[in-house]
């Protein structure tokens, strides 16, 4: 199992339905996928962590570089793990002006 934390720069000006459009369909689709995660959007940055089996992760992983709403894409850190932190969270957004509650997972 992986845990794989990144960092994005979005493109376009999303609003607060934008964004909790896109966390409710990874919602649905991490469900699927055996992935947990939190993401954490400040109007401008993500900070995404995403944990799972490694395929599927890395597989997501190159779905959400190819997506054109964001750019400057750059993983931050990734590391093979034994227990999941976010476990009951398929994707949770969190408070996005702390990107700790994310960064603090990759410690775990």
């Amino acid at each position: 199992m992986i845990r794989v934390l990144y960092f994005s720069t979005a493109r376009v000006n999303l609003s607060a339905a934008d964004v909790a459009r896109i966390v409710a369909e990874a919602e649905v689709k991490n469900a699927d996928l055996g992935i947990t995660g939190a993401l954490a959007y400040n109007g401008r940055n993500f900070c995404q962590l995403l944990e799972g089996p490694d395929d599927r992760v890395m597989a997501l992983i190159e779905t959400i570089k190819a997506d054109p709403r964001h750019s400057g894409f750059k993983i931050i850190d990734q590391k093979e793990i034994t227990s999941r932190y976010f476990s009951d969270w398929s994707m949770k957004l969190v408070d996005a002006l702390d990107f700790s509650v994310v960064i603090n997972a990759m410690q775990a």
